[in-house]
């Protein structure tokens, strides 16, 4: 395996499991097929959502992919792409992401965002997602009208 530059890194087959798991619920762009890898108690982790009246956290599968499937009601069209995964040495089970997405919103508006994420796994299920991005991004695509939020 490569890390960014190209030279050889040694990881564990757990780790590299998982980066194959992580980079697959990134390419199934939040759909029925990223869904199957999630654990029945998953965590979704949103620390910057405050700053848009939302939660930052999301507990159990079926609240996460509700939550996940309002957000792209929003998000119309939502493409990651650009994904590149790591390893943490040491730690197989954890995996970080970093990734571009564009959208066009509800009200026609392009959204672009930059995001990195710290997935963590199980048995090669997701129970962990933290994921950071950029607030003002979401407001100015949305003209402040964002409306992700979730009532478990």
């Amino acid at each position: 395996m490569t890390n960014q530059n190209n030279t050889s890194v040694n990881i564990s087959p757990v780790a590299a499991s998982n980066i194959k798991v992580a980079q697959s619920i990134l390419a199934a762009n939040n759909s029925e097929e990223g869904f199957e890898y999630f654990a029945d108690d998953i965590v979704l982790e949103f620390p910057y959502a405050p700053s848009l009246d939302m939660p930052d956290r999301f507990e159990g599968k079926e609240v996460a992919t509700t939550y996940l499937r309002q957000m792209l009601t929003q998000l119309k069209e939502l493409k990651l792409h650009s994904i590149r995964s790591y390893a943490v040495e040491g730690e197989p089970d954890i995996i970080i992401n970093e990734y571009e997405g564009d959208a066009v919103t509800s009200e026609g508006n392009t959204y672009t965002q930059s995001y990195m994420n710290k997935m963590l796994f199980l048995d090669g299920k997701l129970i962990l997602l933290r994921e950071f991005w950029d607030p003002m991004a979401v407001i100015d695509a949305t003209n402040g009208k964002y409306e992700g939020n979730v009532n478990d």
